[in-house]
């Protein structure tokens, strides 16, 4: 009788798993293999209006499946920080089979990473895991290049985020089995679930929101690459022709005054403020239907694009007919022609949003069919095994 296969021994270092909700992959990943987390300490700033014990605490410690560390985060910037005493840590764990960093290619902190892994984990393949889906422009495109064929040279694998970020890599080097296509992050759908009609109905209430009606919903910043303007300008010319839509945005941003003033004159439009990871669900759970309409951006200095929107898999897992504009990752992670939209385009949308409003049936079969993709390919434990068969293959590769 053969002998169970080895479990991988992963590192893995990454900011994002400071949040207690984004552990939740953790958790997965350590439940399929032999986990080391690190990331770092509790913070004691506000994150997006909030107190940051409202993401992060340590009331899952005991249930983990994983070890987890946190050191202290150097320097505030995303890619610009590193770990005190990742040295030690590479040192004092073990032998580990691989070695996984969630930043940019550009980033301090994988640089110190791949750095200390060669040191004290040499046996171990290095890789990361990147969002980045744009190509920059001028002297900073030049210099990124640069990094992008040092990344590709030195790494044994990258996981992006998207399409584009592992076409990026291998345009500077990375082999294609060395690259794969994976989300950072799945969704709980035990907490990301539908609800029934009444109880929609007694959610929109515990918000001081009126019951009836088809509701439309967007959460997140109130900026204006997020395309909520277009939403509004398609929600009013629905309303005009006489269709019982509310419009309930959640966030915060520049654009929070011109929404209020625009909310003064329009009675269905309803703005709700930041609220924490936890609180998500039950927002997305008493909507009909959510819009996520961003745009590109290329001006004041500034080069995005939609790298995933979490939000859009959190939405159809909770039963929201989930549209999005043609920008970025969005049509990849919806996986559906039909909800995706020209983005800027407000007549476009309207036109997608008409048959969904106006007939019930119509919406009840499109939510369980984004329902069944989120389950297939979008919860923790289906991130946690493309990540790991993945991983483990490379390992034998290399």
């Amino acid at each position: 009788m053969e002998p169970p296969p080895q479990r991988l021994r992963l590192l893995v270092i990454s900011h994002a798993y400071a949040a207690i909700e984004n552990r939740k992959k953790i958790q997965a990943l350590g439940n399929r293999a032999d986990v080391v987390c690190v990331t770092s300490e509790i913070s004691q700033e506000e994150i997006l209006g909030q107190s940051a014990a409202a993401f992060d605490s340590d009331d899952d410690a005991q249930d983990r499946s994983y070890k987890l560390i946190r050191l202290p985060r150097i320097g505030r910037s995303i890619t610009r920080f590193y770990f005190r005493g990742l040295g030690a840590v590479m040192r004092n764990n073990g032998a580990f089979d691989a070695v996984l960093v969630e930043n940019e290619p550009w980033s301090v902190v994988l640089w110190q990473s791949w750095w200390q892994s060669r040191r004290s984990q040499p046996q171990a393949i290095f890789g990361e895991f990147t969002w980045e889906n744009v190509t920059r422009p001028g002297l900073r495109g030049v210099i990124l290049s640069l990094v992008y064929r040092m990344a590709a040279l030195v790494q044994d694998f990258v996981i992006g985020g998207n399409r584009a970020a592992v076409d990026l890599f291998r345009r500077y080097g990375a082999a294609n089995e060395a690259t794969v296509v994976s989300p950072q992050l799945g969704v709980d759908t035990a907490s990301h679930r539908p609800v029934s009609g009444d109880e929609k109905k007694a959610l929109r209430q515990e918000n001081g929101l009126p019951v009836d009606g088809v509701w439309i919903g967007y959460c997140g910043r109130f900026v204006e690459e997020k395309g909520l303007r277009e939403l509004i300008g398609a929600c009013a010319a629905l309303r005009e022709q006489g269709l019982p839509i509310h419009l309930a945005l959640l966030g915060a941003g520049v654009l929070h005054a011109e929404l209020q003033a625009q909310q003064q004159t329009a009675a269905w439009l309803h703005l709700l403020p930041p609220r924490p990871h936890t609180g998500i669900p039950s927002f997305l759970q008493m909507l009909d239907v959510f819009v996520l309409g961003s745009k590109p951006v290329r001006s004041g200095g500034e080069c995005w694009e939609e790298q995933f929107g979490h939000v859009l898999i959190e939405a159809m897992a909770c039963g929201a007919v989930t549209l999005g504009a043609n920008s970025g990752a969005i049509p990849e992670v919806i996986g559906d022609e039909r909800f995706v939209f020209q983005w800027g385009d407000a007549a476009g949308l309207e036109t997608i949003l008409r048959p969904i409003v106006e007939d019930p049936v119509l919406r009840e079969s499109f939510a369980a069919s984004q329902r069944r993709r989120v389950c297939e390919f979008y919860t923790h434990g289906a991130v946690a095994e493309q990540w790991l068969a993945f991983i483990s293959a490379r390992r034998a590769a290399v």
